[in-house]
């Protein structure tokens, strides 16, 4: 099982790839995906944007709750633009990280049932925040072309 600082290392990495991707998507910001996919994969940058946005305080709040550390309010975001994107994203991202820092190498193992990701352990859940920004800063980057 990795530690929790490989897997802080791990977000963190991933972050910076999905920031890359979202920097330069001002000529699609609206842009649909070609053919006719269905759910997440249908999703135009503007939406990809606002999910990662949502998504820090999201995972955030599960976490902390699975440490038992005060954590952030989940909540659902609207962006207007590229820049206010990196902006939002950026500062909910941070909340997440808040979070992160505290979880310890005794965390990683522990067991948790969460409402809607099922159960997993915390590093399983850190894992999925990886994965997460991976997957969607390659979505980015498909719409890109």
């Amino acid at each position: 099982m990795p530690t929790a600082a490989e897997i802080q290392a791990s977000i963190a990495a991933a972050f910076d790839t999905y920031m890359a991707e979202l920097r330069q998507c001002a000529a699609i910001w609206e842009k649909k995906p070609e053919g006719s996919p269905d759910g997440e994969a249908a999703w135009c940058a503007r939406e990809v944007a606002e999910h990662i946005a949502s998504a820090g305080p999201f995972f955030g709040a599960g976490i902390a709750a699975a440490i038992g550390v005060p954590g952030p309010a989940p909540a659902r975001i609207t962006l207007e633009s590229v820049e206010t994107a990196v902006a939002e994203t950026l500062r909910t991202h941070g909340l997440l990280m808040e979070v992160v820092a505290q979880v310890t190498d005794e965390h990683v193992g522990r067991e948790v049932d969460h409402p809607r990701l099922g159960k997993n352990t915390v590093g399983g859940f850190l894992g999925i925040v990886a994965y997460h920004l991976n997957d969607h800063a390659q979505q980015l980057k498909s719409l890109r072309g």
